[in-house]
């Protein structure tokens, strides 16, 4: 991710005016991150690589309607590429393959995950905190959830859990949560 969220903001404006250069420099900046989420959603490099040139081209489609006001210019693209992997994912004709992670394992990269981008941020410390308290199938079930954005049917599946179980685990990991934080 580029160390100046602000040249981002500066980019998006300038393809709100339909300059190609800014365009061209916004995805040298930001393209590995959202390929890498895309990535990790998708669980394959040629969707992802899909998702991501279809990202660009709303991107570049929408950029007047970015405001630096509303969200960090990385929180709305992100935003956009997330949108588009669910979309692509709700297709009934969309294979997922790899239930054993081994090609999402391929593809990891070094960037600290979900969790530990959570515990460096100073306004996430406490919910990373409460979240170690939680049982490790809490925590497990909750961050498929919320990181992963995968469904409770879906992260039974995933963790080969009945669904009624995988709904326990989120319900009461969300009251210790909520217990914790106030």
């Amino acid at each position: 991710m580029p160390d100046n969220p602000r040249r981002l903001d500066e980019l998006i404006l300038q393809c709100a005016q339909r300059r190609e250069t800014a365009l061209e420099e916004l995805y040298r900046l930001s393209a590995p991150h959202l390929f890498a989420l895309a990535v990790r959603i998708l669980r394959r490099k040629d969707l992802a690589e899909e998702v991501l040139q279809e990202s660009f081209l709303s991107i570049w489609r929408n950029a007047g309607r970015f405001s630096a006001e509303q969200s960090q210019a990385m929180t709305w693209m992100t935003h956009i590429v997330r949108n588009r992997c669910i979309d692509l994912l709700r297709r009934p004709d969309c294979e997922r393959p790899d239930p054993d992670g081994v090609i999402l394992d391929s593809w990891a990269d070094e960037a600290a995950g979900p969790m530990e981008r959570l515990r460096s941020r100073q306004d996430g410390k406490r919910l990373a905190d409460c979240m170690a308290q939680l049982e490790s199938k809490q925590r497990m079930a909750i961050a498929l959830s919320f990181f992963d954005d995968l469904s409770h049917g879906e992260i039974a599946s995933r963790l080969n859990s009945p669904l009624g179980t995988i709904k326990s685990w989120v319900r009461r990991g969300m009251e210790r949560l909520k217990r914790c934080l106030s």
